[in-house]
């Protein structure tokens, strides 16, 4: 009987290899199968006598065949592949908004320049007026436009962030129900090749959105990692649950945790990245490139005068915080350094009186600042205490501006002669000054001989000298240097004369015109809120186009066209159009640096699957070789069952 028991053990062992082999070929396309074999052993021998015999076959295993290394491996590469796939999609949105074309922000910075310079070379003509103020509009409206856009991409990436923790958390707790029946199975002694299969696909899918780990605890339980936490012990699930913290930044973090997760690969850290690194990185470089053009214009243009000379009031179109608190902590649109603010009263006569404000933004504050300026004679300094917004206005019939034009008639406190001197030109020198001019002795203007005036900066250093004695014609204007002239009327000199003037040529090195909009071409505070303004957008006619204030004069207009080849330090002195254009290659270079990094991850996770096949991989021709193999051992245990049959048969012939 034992020679049954031998040759049905082959025959059972056949049949469920052959089972075995029928399963990997119908799995041979299912994704994520892993094929299986069969692992034979010999049966444990029997005594016969004094000879142990051998009782058969039997299976010892049905072994899934995995690669633990190369499935590591791809776990990792599709990790990497889903972060850097949602990085390239975040980095297309952004090229999109940036490529160059006739509606873009560089065709509309160039309009912008191009018809400051038509305004230059024709001032007069409203029209071209009127096209520069479109085109002020357009860029500045564009700025916006851009940020509001990069917003919305943000908030789609935010969303999808939402979407993409209900989705891990549904494989989560697949996760958990496929690990609970493993466990059975193998407790039942059963070995749970296809829920194993099943589990790593599930796991494959999650590993796309976040880096991935399974581990065996000591008691044997499975323990599944999300980004180094855990989310799942045997059946027992922790959900993950995407909030934005007090910084505004988007995390993940486990249901019964307040520490973020840290998630630095997979779709769901590159959709992180975005909400939080990328997109606002984006926008910060794009605001400060947008606030650089509107505070270096309206720093320009705020030393401008329109057509009808200096204004009556001058109000800011930017407020601050705390008028009390000092400046550099109030809240100012744009930062302020030490230094003087000079501002020009035109009597109602037309003679001109320039003061110099000193101003600390350190210990100075805005209603400081109000009140050294309302201390001016013709000067009235009001805030409004609502939107901290100041408001300067000429008393009277008084004129005032910041264009830092040289007074026409110096200061004359200790002048006693009747001669009186009168400055006029436009200074064209480096810094801030004050000249005075002194006499070498007592005369007749026109008349006495040798008498000359001497103009010494504060430095004590000479300007230039003037012959106003025998051949000086009074009334003529004589060139003294940087651009400034001086002229005598009739009258006498006396020697212990002096006179003194201020030569400016920066109304403003502090930045205070700018950071409070005062006499600005924009209003606004930052990217989200600057507009050009709608005074000057209504009447074209009040832009200050005028450094002088004569007729036809267009320097001011000129001085903002050349800021088109101003190098700026903040931008690592690039202009603001290669700025721009430094701008957008680097979005470029991301895309394109991107791109070649998911080539290459494609490329290596190709390899990847390729050496899998070559483990876990199913040939039908392999199962088919083996399957011719099987049949012919099985018709060979068959035919030992017959002849053991038969030989049984012919012994009970003979015992009959």
């Amino acid at each position: 009987m034992r020679g049954f028991d031998i040759g049905l053990s082959a025959l059972r062992t056949h049949q469920r290899t052959l089972n075995t082999i029928g399963h990997n070929i119908a799995n041979a396309s299912t994704p994520g199968y892993h094929r299986q074999r069969v692992n034979l052993v010999t049966r444990a021998p029997q005594l016969d006598g004094t000879h142990l015999v051998g009782s058969g076959v039997d299976v010892g295993s049905i072994e899934r065949l995995y690669d633990v290394a190369t499935e590591a491996a791809i776990l990792r590469n599709q990790a990497q592949l889903g972060q850097v796939g949602a990085e390239l999609d975040v980095a297309n949105s952004i090229e999109s908004l940036f490529t160059p074309g006739d509606s873009s922000i560089h065709a509309n910075l160039s309009d912008f320049f191009n018809n400051l310079e038509a305004v230059a070379n024709s001032p007069e003509v409203q029209t071209v007026r009127s096209e520069f103020l479109a085109s002020s509009r357009n860029l500045i409206d564009q700025f916006g436009q851009l940020n509001d856009e990069l917003e919305q991409q943000r908030q789609t990436f935010i969303s999808e962030i939402s979407d993409t923790v209900n989705l891990m958390n549904g494989l989560i707790n697949d996760i958990a129900d496929l690990t609970q029946e493993i466990k059975v199975a193998r407790i039942s002694g059963q070995e749970p090749n296809d829920l194993l299969d099943r589990r790593d696909g599930i796991v494959s899918q999650l590993t796309q959105w976040a880096d991935v780990d399974i581990q065996t605890m000591g008691d044997g339980r499975e323990v599944v990692l999300v980004g180094g936490a855990t989310v799942s012990v045997g059946n027992t699930t922790d959900p993950l649950l995407a909030e934005v913290d007090s910084d505004g930044r988007v995390v993940v973090r486990l249901f019964s945790q307040s520490r973020p997760l840290d998630l630095t690969s997979g779709r769901l850290g590159g959709q992180l990245e975005a909400v939080n690194a990328t997109i606002p990185a984006t926008q910060d470089r794009l605001a400060e490139l947008a606030a650089t053009i509107v505070r270096s214009i309206d720093q320009q243009y705020a030393t401008g005068l329109p057509g009808s000379g200096a204004y009556g009031v001058i109000q800011g179109s930017r407020g601050i915080d705390s008028v009390d608190d000092p400046l550099i902590s109030s809240g100012l649109a744009f930062p302020v350094i030490r230094g003087e603010l000079t501002i020009t009263v035109t009597a109602a006569d037309g003679r001109r009186s320039s003061h110099r404000v000193a101003i600390d933004p350190y210990t100075d504050s805005l209603t400081d600042l109000a009140t050294a300026l309302d201390a001016i004679d013709g000067v009235n300094a009001l805030i409004d205490s609502a939107t901290g917004r100041l408001t300067v206005s000429a008393v009277g019939n008084q004129k005032i501006d910041f264009a830092g034009r040289v007074d026409d008639v110096p200061d004359l406190t200790s002048y006693t002669g009747t001669a009186q001197p009168e400055f006029s030109g436009f200074y064209v020198g480096d810094t801030n000054d004050e000249w005075n001019v002194t006499f070498n002795g007592s005369g007749t203007v026109g008349v006495t001989d040798g008498l000359t005036a001497t103009i010494r900066n504060s430095a004590g250093q000479v300007v230039g000298n003037v012959n106003i004695g025998s051949g000086y014609q009074a009334g003529t204007a004589v060139e003294i240097g940087a651009g400034a002239s001086l002229q005598f009327g009739n009258g006498n000199i006396i020697s212990t004369d002096t006179a003194s003037v201020l030569v400016t040529a920066d109304p403003d090195n502090t930045g205070i015109l700018s950071a409070l909009g005062l006499n600005s071409l924009f209003s606004g505070t930052s990217i989200g809120n600057f507009a050009l303004r709608q005074d000057i957008a209504a009447a074209p006619d009040l832009l200050a186009v005028s450094l002088t204030g004569h007729p036809g004069d267009a320097s001011n207009i000129a001085s903002l066209a050349n800021l088109r080849d101003f190098r700026f330090a903040a931008f690592d002195d690039r202009t603001f159009v290669e700025e721009l254009a430094d701008f957008t290659a680097d979005v470029g270079l991301e895309v394109q640096q991107l791109s070649n990094q998911k080539s290459q991850l494609e490329s290596f996770n190709q390899r990847l699957i390729e050496a899998r096949e070559a483990t876990s991989g199913v040939s039908a021709d392999e199962e088919i070789l083996k399957m011719m193999e099987l049949e012919r051992a099985f018709q060979a245990a068959a035919r030992f069952i017959t002849s053991v049959d038969d030989m049984m048969n012919e012994i009970m012939r003979i015992i009959q």
